[in-house]
């Protein structure tokens, strides 16, 4: 299977993944993707596409741990919401609407 292919596969399983978490209303993270990708692993017939989800479940496994172990500073401080415009967005006293 060509790189372009598998990668197209790989984004095609993620998404089934996460679709199907959408559809139960489940939460979406990283161990809910987990589970539900083995889920889909365990029942799926094709070999190739067995070994594709394999492959995704261990990447993304390894990169919640990766990220447990690493704690790199927030570009916003700590903060999980992001200011997109300065605290003085408006100039002047004129009102914009």
């Amino acid at each position: 299977m060509k790189r372009s292919e598998t990668e197209q596969l790989t984004d095609e399983l993620i998404g089934e993944a996460v679709l199907s978490l959408l559809v139960d209303n489940s939460p979406i993270n990283k161990q809910s993707l987990i589970s539900r990708l083995r889920s889909i692993e365990a029942s799926e017939p094709d070999r190739q596409r067995r070994d594709i989800l394999a492959n995704i479940i261990m990447e993304i496994s390894n990169n919640a741990e990766r990220n447990k172990t690493t704690h790199e500073p927030s570009p916003w401080g700590g903060d999980n919401v992001h200011q997109l415009f300065g605290a003085n967005q408006q100039s002047g006293k004129r009102k914009n609407h």
